[in-house]
Parts: structure tokens; C-alpha cells; sequence
């Protein structure tokens, strides 16, 4: 049977030249789904999967299937597990935007140090006088809060540190000791912190875990900033919080519901400077990315084991 993948249209070309090399057929298709998938059932042993939720009830139906390679750090669109009790890998790409993400989060912090958003928006509205006046903060010797100490967090810790910030590190139950920075209990950073910026995973553990309570733990002048997942946030919490001034602002690249509702409160709200979901979506970063997907379907499809799974067969 002839190695074949489906492929999303957005699939770059670093990744499609993987797969001519190694001589694996092509099959674009607008969007890896569960439709497509099931579509293709009898020709591909491989699928490159972007966002779309991928459902176990798919699996039983798709008997050569052996990868599901994730372009990005995310897969809370697919059960690993449930993947795994079918003989199919589950896979993700690592290395390919942690930079781009800590670059992104960088921004929004600047963003909020300066209240950027509040000052272009006065411009735009004739009030150049109040948009001139002194506010604002510098970032040098402000204290950053970084609550998920993976391949973000450690970048983000480097670069904010170079700029002159304090660095305090929470990495949940699974402690780290940061090379740049100060290991502080989750409390302790919320109340210390200038700047509360989130690269944790979704879990048990950390859905919702900024909510009325911690929000109440945070400085009236802090800034919460998340360009990781949305889930990671009481939505009607936060926007309690900003409405009530609980906390100064917010950055947000990630939300509960995407893509965010139209008549979303969050849009109406001053304080709160939104990016829809683009932390990572570099060219650069995509290039990577669909690059190291198609690797690890290589991988697989040749035998081998991947380099970045997240299940075990």
C-alpha cells in the first residue's frame, strides 16, 4: 500500500517537501477534520492536524491510520489516550514557536506597561491632550509573574530579565528551579507580581485556575497577560475584574470560546488590548512547525519511533 498523509491547505511547503523526499503521497484537503478523515480511511496512514477537535469516535473507522501529528504545542483538540488504544501516535512541535510566543508575550507587556491600546485610541478619537499625558510604567525593575515554566516560560524569564524585570516562576505541583528568577509559591506571585503571564498547560489542575479568587490575590495595577489557552481563565471572571478595576488590564491572545463571539463583552471593555490567537503564528514559527509535523510522520511511517509524542503505544 503506497504511504500517503492528509494535509490541511494551510500546510506550508517546508512540510510538503518533507513528504516529496521521503516519497509519501499528498492529500490536501481543506481541513483535517473528522470527515476528512473518514473520507480518506483506506488511503492514508497519517494526518497533519491543526485545530480542528479530532473525535475517539473516529479511530475504529480509520484502521491505518499510525499518526496524528499536531503542528503546535496544543492538543487539547485530540485524547492522546484514546488515540493510543487504537495504535495511532499522537504528536506535537515543540520547538517550533516557543520563541515566537515569547516574543508575542513580550509585547503585550509592553503593550500594558504603557497603556498603548488606551493611548492609540484616545489619539484616534481627537484626545490628544489626555493621550499625551505622563502614565504608564517602565518595565526595568517590575516583577513578572510566569506561571508554566516549559520552553516558553524559560524563554519568556531571558528575554524579560535582559530588559531589567524581576522574575518569579510558579510551575505548579511540578516544581522547577528556574535558572533566571525566583520559584515562589502561586499565591506569592499573584500578589507580587506586575505583570501575571500565563504558558501552562491545560489540565485538572490548572483549568480556570485565574478566576474571582485569584484575581482578588493580584495587584489593582496588575496586568494580566495570556497567550496560551483560554481555558486557563474564567472568562466571567475576568471580565468582573476588569470591569470592577480588580485588576489594571489584560493581554489577550487566547480564549474560552474561539473564535471569540462578536458581541463578546471583552470587546467593549477599555482595558483589554485582544490578538486573535496569533502568539505563535509567525511565518517563521508555521514553517517550523509543518516542517517537524511531517518529520514525525516520516518517523512513524519508516518504523521509527517520534521524537515528540505525547501518548505511548
Amino acid at each position: 500500500m503506497p504511504k500517503a498523509v492528509l494535509i490541511p491547505q494551510s500546510f506550508t511547503e517546508t512540510g510538503r517537501k518533507v513528504f516529496r523526499d521521503a516519497d509519501i503521497q499528498m492529500i490536501e484537503v481543506p481541513a483535517v477534520n473528522n470527515d476528512a478523515l473518514l473520507h480518506y480511511a483506506d488511503q492514508i496512514q497519517g494526518a497533519i492536524v491543526m485545530l480542528d477537535p479530532i473525535s475517539n469516535e473516529t479511530y475504529p473507522h480509520t484502521p491505518n491510520l499510525r499518526i496524528l501529528a499536531r503542528v503546535g504545542v496544543g492538543y487539547n483538540n485530540i485524547d492522546p489516550q484514546g488515540a493510543a488504544q487504537h495504535g495511532i501516535w499522537v504528536t506535537i512541535t515543540p520547538k517550533a514557536n516557543y520563541n515566537s510566543v515569547a516574543e508575542a508575550i513580550l509585547g503585550g507587556i509592553l503593550l500594558a506597561s504603557r497603556d498603548m491600546y488606551q493611548r492609540n485610541q484616545l489619539l484616534i478619537n481627537g484626545n490628544w491632550s489626555k493621550g499625551h499625558a505622563p502614565a504608564g510604567h517602565d518595565i526595568a525593575g517590575q516583577s513578572l509573574g510566569i506561571i508554566g515554566y516549559g520552553r516558553i516560560g524559560h524563554a519568556l524569564a531571558t528575554k524579560a530579565a535582559a530588559l531589567g524585570m524581576n522574575i518569579l516562576v510558579n510551575n505548579g505541583s511540578h516544581h522547577k528551579e528556574p535558572e533566571i528568577g525566583t520559584a515562589v509559591s502561586l499565591d506569592d506571585l499573584l500578589a507580587n507580581s506586575d505583570y501575571v503571564s500565563l504558558s501552562a498547560p491545560v489540565t485538572t489542575e490548572t483549568t480556570e485556575m485565574m478566576n474571582r479568587n485569584t484575581f482578588s490575590k493580584m495587584k489593582p495595577t496588575a496586568s494580566l497577560i495570556n497567550f496560551g489557552r483560554g481555558q486557563l481563565v474564567n472568562h466571567n471572571d475576568l471580565i468582573d475584574a476588569l470591569k470592577n478595576n480588580t485588576i489594571h488590564s489584560a493581554v489577550l491572545d487566547a480564549f474560552q470560546q474561539e473564535p471569540l463571539p462578536v458581541n463578546d463583552e471583552l470587546l467593549s471593555l477599555p482595558n483589554v488590548f485582544l490578538t486573535p490567537h496569533i502568539g505563535g503564528g509567525t511565518t517563521d514559527a508555521i514553517n517550523r512547525g509543518c516542517q517537524d509535523a511531517a518529520s514525525e510522520v516520516v518517523r512513524v511511517l519508516s518504523g521509527n519511533q517520534p521524537l515528540w509524542p505525547v501518548n505511548q503505544l
